[in-house]
C-alpha cells in the first residue's frame, strides 16, 4: 500500500463553506486513504479581489507577493500537498497560487466569479460550467449534491436518544439561514414562521429541533425567541449565541424536516441524510436563475417538498412523513464523480 495522500484544506471560517471542504475531504478519504491538514486562511483586504483575479488570469508573477497582503496566514508545513481542496470564493486565490508554488493538484468547489478555470484541477459544481464561447469546461465536476460532512454513525447515539424522548410526538427539524442568494427576510417573515410552528404543534403534535445559522441574524432570532412557545421545542441552537453544529443529530432524530430555501448547504445536508425535506421561503425570495433551477430541480425530481412561511400554518405533517422517501446513494455519486481524478494523484511520497 503507497503512502496516504496528503491534502491541505483551505477553511475562509464560513461555516458553510468549511463543511463542504470537509464533506469532500470525507469523500476523498472513503476512496483512498488520507492525510487531511486543515489551514485557516481568511482574507483580509477583499478590496484586493478584482486586482489578484486580473493578475492571476494573465498569471503576472507579482500576483504571489500581492496575495500575501490579502491574506494574514500563508500556509506552511514540512510536508507539500498532494491536493489542495477549498470551497467559496475568497479561498479561490490563495487557492490557486499555492497549487502552483507547491506544484500539487487542486479542487475548488464554488463559483469561479471571473476566475480563470484552468488555475484549478478541477472545479466541483452543481451545475455545468462554460466557456464564453459556449463549450463546456473540461475541468469541470458536476456534482449531484454538495459534498455533507455529517457521518449517520457518529450522531446515531444522540439521535436516538432524543427520539425516545418524544416517543409520543412528531419530531421536526428546522435549519434556518437568513437573508441571502436573492431571499430576504422581514420581521413579518420570522413572525409568521413563528406562529406557524405553534400552530403546527398545538394542532399536530409537532415538537420542534431548532438551530439557526450566522445568516439568521439577532432580528430573526429574538422574534424566535420571543413567539415561539418555549414548551413546543426540544432543543435550540442559537448560532448568534452559541454557535455549534448539532444538524447531524436533528436530521436523524427528525420525522421531517424544514429547511429554509435561502440555504443550498442546509438544504443538501437534509438530502444526504434522506430527511423527507420541506424548504421555507420569505415573501421577498427572487434567487439567481441557476439556483432557482437547481431547486426547481430538486422538486421535479421528488427530492424536497416547496412551500413559503406564509402558508406554513395549513402543511398536513403527516402527508410529508408518509411521504414516498426518493432516497439516492448521493454518498456513493459524489465518489464516482471525484473518483476519475484521484486516480491520477500521485501518492505525496
Amino acid at each position: 500500500m503507497g503512502a496516504p495522500l496528503h491534502v491541505w484544506l483551505l477553511s475562509d471560517g464560513v461555516p458553510g463553506h468549511v463543511n463542504q471542504a470537509r464533506g469532500l475531504v470525507r469523500r476523498i478519504g472513503a476512496i483512498r486513504e488520507i492525510d487531511c491538514k486543515e489551514f485557516a486562511v481568511p482574507m483580509c483586504f477583499q478590496l484586493l479581489r478584482p486586482v489578484l483575479r486580473y493578475a492571476q488570469n494573465r498569471r503576472y508573477g507579482w500576483a504571489y507577493t500581492l496575495a500575501r497582503w490579502a491574506y494574514s496566514v500563508w500556509p506552511k508545513a514540512e510536508k507539500n500537498p498532494g491536493l489542495i481542496v477549498s470551497a467559496g470564493g475568497n479561498t479561490s486565490f490563495i487557492n490557486a497560487l499555492l497549487a502552483q508554488q507547491l506544484g500539487c493538484v487542486n479542487f475548488f468547489m464554488g463559483s469561479l466569479r471571473g476566475l480563470d478555470a484552468d488555475l484549478f484541477s478541477a472545479v466541483l459544481t452543481l451545475q455545468p460550467l462554460q466557456k464564453k464561447s459556449g463549450e463546456a469546461l473540461q475541468n469541470n465536476i458536476v456534482m449531484p449534491i454538495l459534498p455533507s460532512n455529517n457521518d449517520p454513525e457518529e450522531a446515531k447515539e444522540a439521535a436516538d436518544a432524543l427520539r425516545q424522548s418524544f416517543a409520543d410526538f412528531v419530531l421536526g427539524a428546522v435549519l434556518l439561514g437568513g437573508d441571502g442568494s436573492g431571499y430576504r427576510y422581514k420581521e413579518g417573515d420570522w413572525e409568521q414562521l413563528a406562529q406557524a410552528m405553534n400552530h403546527l404543534s398545538e394542532q399536530q403534535k409537532v415538537i420542534w429541533l431548532v438551530t439557526t445559522s450566522r445568516r439568521t441574524g439577532r432580528r430573526g432570532e429574538d422574534s424566535l425567541r420571543r413567539l415561539l412557545n418555549p414548551q413546543t421545542v426540544a432543543e435550540v441552537v442559537w448560532f448568534g449565541e452559541n454557535p455549534h453544529n448539532r444538524n447531524s443529530v436533528f436530521l436523524q432524530a427528525a420525522d421531517f424536516v424544514l429547511c429554509g430555501e435561502d440555504s443550498m448547504s442546509m438544504v443538501h445536508e437534509a438530502l444526504a441524510a434522506d430527511a423527507k425535506l420541506v424548504t421555507l421561503s420569505p415573501r421577498v425570495a427572487q434567487p439567481p436563475v441557476r439556483y432557482a433551477d437547481k431547486i426547481a430541480q430538486l422538486f421535479e425530481d421528488g427530492y424536497l417538498q416547496r412551500c413559503s412561511i406564509s402558508a406554513l400554518g395549513a402543511l398536513q405533517v403527516s402527508a410529508v412523513c408518509n411521504r414516498r422517501s426518493h432516497q439516492r446513494d448521493w454518498r456513493g455519486a459524489i465518489e464516482r464523480a471525484i473518483e476519475p481524478l484521484l486516480d491520477q494523484i500521485q501518492d505525496s511520497d
